[in-house]
């Protein structure tokens, strides 16, 4: 079948070695490993599933070739030993039975970017700050460690090369180990490891010298590093530019490029606002300086990718959570299938936020990934008759998992639109994605049969009930309204009421109470539009359950804006053009043309009880259960549906 993304699916080469596209799957930490550091059947069936659904090359998470360093990878026991290259024998033969070439990003650590998963002392180049604990001092490298890490880099290599390897990548990115040697802002020694470009550079250098000693001249050797660390005192692009062509000149056959450190978290895990294939203006002028082939990371989508490779920027298109939320996009892209590929939202609710709290990550929209062993969806013998009560996320993907199955499957939507939440979520030019999922659902619950009844708002004594073998409830929520004076007046919307009409939004002087998620989106959206907007808040911090990686770049974003930002106070009342607030024991006022409160929303739970009662099989998901985000709907929809047999 034809398909509009001839550059992205064309062959490509790094040294010698061939791949069938320019579609390169990130190496991402996926926690799915066996405690010693042994792949897991999990972690295999993960790596064999991306490589099947059609990318170029699969690069494996780092892989630490020493346990030696962080004080929290202390645990992989199998680091530097033959029982790890048997491990790396699996999952590189998972992934050429494929079709795929395979990469491994090997590793020595996060020194002062550790995760804080124990109080021992975290390791770097200098006594330099934690980054989680800024009050504690890193504890410096020796003389002597640093040469058990390169020798560690060489065995390492050499086991790569034995277990048919096709490639190796040296981890030297977002102000890791390596990185923390490169850079002066962290790499503060005087003896040959420091002090000149030379000596912060010696010991990536070694590395890459013991390195091309185990595997010989012809094997390709690549490297991650960032275009430069957004941050004052960190690296500019112009001291990358320099370290690419020092480091190509020693040999180095291709270069990852990606951007920033933890200092300014927003593009370790880029989120949806930082737009789209966001790190290619770095990786693009790497390339036209030092004229190396380039692999580039950021949130791409095919379109994007298809420009960049055309326009000559980069060579090669990384895309990490892409392949996690749809390993099959690769091939769905060769048949021309555009409009099957399940779109990443970069929200990174399952694929981050699990890594802080040290559980296997997975996918807010594609509840099988890291777990493809245990969920597979399989044709049912004995097909029921499934009702689905609400047509949002959660919903949907219930119809879709369920019709998958084999089962007959209805779903009563009880407006004239499906999508639920999302409708509204969607509306900021930043959050297109939340609309690019919806429309897939659509067209996989239309491609599957599934029969969507609109205008039809279900009872417990509802008819359509009683004649299906299962229900699923997902009813979604309603938004809060509290018991504010003047919150009824013409002049006060509801966030979402605001997305949906935004023709209720008038004037220029914009007030929105809550600084959740929500409301923070939609004062952003109006200020990039030009408004002059405030957000009350009555915490202290907006936000302030959010990981750092969503809530950084969007607190970045306000800020670039000019949102003005009032924390610490509480609206007493709305008047008809200012609200009364209270904010350390005092009252003020605040001029506005419009006001807009996102304060949250409730389960709308009021026939739940009664339908699960009459109906005990029932299966309840997303919303109107427990308020959460997109993946509690998603992943809720999924497993109801999965789990009818």
């Amino acid at each position: 079948m034809a398909n509009n993304f001839t550059h992205l699916l064309s062959r490509g080469k790094i040294k010698n070695m061939d791949l069938r596209n320019r579609i390169v799957m990130s190496p991402m930490g996926t926690f799915s490993e066996h405690r010693d550091g042994s792949p897991s059947p999990a972690q295999i069936e993960y790596y064999r599933r991306r490589a099947r659904g059609g990318a170029g090359m699969i690069l494996v998470e780092a892989q630490y070739v020493t346990n030696k360093t962080d004080p929290w990878i202390d645990y992989i026991s199998t680091a530097d030993t033959e029982q790890q290259r048997r491990g790396w024998d699996a999952i590189i033969q998972a992934i050429h039975a494929e079709g795929a070439k395979a990469c491994l990003q090997l590793g020595c650590g996060l020194g002062r970017n550790a995760f804080p998963f124990s109080d021992a002392q975290m390791v770097s180049a200098s006594e330099v700050p934690s980054f989680y604990f800024p009050d504690r001092l890193c504890r410096a490298f020796t003389v002597d460690e640093i040469h058990d890490i390169v020798a560690s880099f060489g065995r390492a290599a050499f086991r790569a090369k034995a277990a048919e390897a096709d490639a190796i990548e040296i981890h030297a990115h977002s102000g890791y180990i390596l990185d923390q040697f490169m850079t002066p802002a962290w790499n503060k020694r005087t003896d040959e490891y420091g002090g000149t470009f030379e000596k912060r550079m010696r010991f990536v250098k070694e590395i890459y010298e013991a390195m091309r000693n185990a595997v010989g001249p012809d094997f390709p050797i690549l490297m991650r590093m960032a275009s430069d660390h957004d941050f004052d005192g960190g690296r500019t692009l112009e001291e990358s530019i320099e370290i690419v062509n020092y480091m190509k000149d020693l040999g180095v056959d291709a270069f990852d490029i990606d951007r920033g450190c933890y200092e300014r978290k927003r593009w370790i895990v880029p989120s949806i606002y930082t737009g789209i294939s966001c790190m290619a203006e770095g990786a693009a002028a790497i390339k036209a300086a030092c004229n190396v082939p380039v692999l580039c990371s950021g949130t791409h989508t095919p379109e994007s990718a298809e420009k960049l490779l055309e326009e000559g920027k980069v060579d090669f298109i990384m895309m990490g959570r892409a392949l996690i939320a749809d390993p099959d996009l690769p091939n769905k892209l060769i048949d021309g299938q555009r409009e099957d590929v399940r779109p990443c939202l970069f929200c990174n609710q399952i694929c981050v936020q699990r890594l802080y709290e040290d559980r296997v990550i997975g996918c807010a929209i594609n509840a099988q990934a890291v777990n493809e062993l245990d969920y597979p969806i399989v044709k049912t013998e004995t097909p029921r008759r499934v009702t689905v009560v609400g047509g949002g996320p959660g919903g949907l993907e219930a119809a879709r998992v369920a019709a998958e199955q084999g089962h007959i499957v209805t779903l009563y939507e009880k407006t004239g639109e499906l999508g639920g939440q999302l409708l509204p979520a969607s509306k900021p030019s930043f959050k297109e994605r939340l609309a690019a999922f919806v429309e897939y659902e659509k067209t996989q619950i239309e491609k599957l049969g599934v029969q969507v009844i609109y205008d039809t708002e279900i009872t417990p004594d509802s008819p359509e009930l009683a004649a299906a073998d299962r229900i699923i409830l997902a009813l979604g929520a309603t938004p809060i309204v509290p018991p504010i004076e003047g919150i009824c007046q013409e002049n006060v919307v509801e966030v979402t009421d605001a997305h949906m009409h935004p023709e209720k939004v008038k004037g220029n002087r914009i007030l929105v109470a809550g600084g959740g998620m929500s409301g923070c989106d939609c004062a952003l959206e109006l200020a990039m539009e030009g408004k002059e907007v405030t957000i009350v808040e009555m915490l202290d911090d907006l936000c302030p359950n959010a990981i750092l990686d969503n809530r950084n770049p969007l607190m970045f974003a306000l800020e670039e804006h000019k949102v003005n930002i009032l924390c610490g106070a509480k609206i007493e009342k709305f008047a008809d053009s200012e609200v009364v607030i209270t904010k350390d024991g005092e009252e003020k006022t605040i001029a506005y043309d419009t006001a807009i409160y996102a304060f949250g929303t409730r389960s709308s739970s009021g026939m739940i009880d009664a339908v699960c009662e009459k109906y005990p099989t029932t299966a309840v998901v997303g919303d109107c259960v427990k308020i959460g985000q997109v993946a509690e709907a998603v992943r809720g929809g999924f497993f109801a549906a999965w789990s009818i047999h």
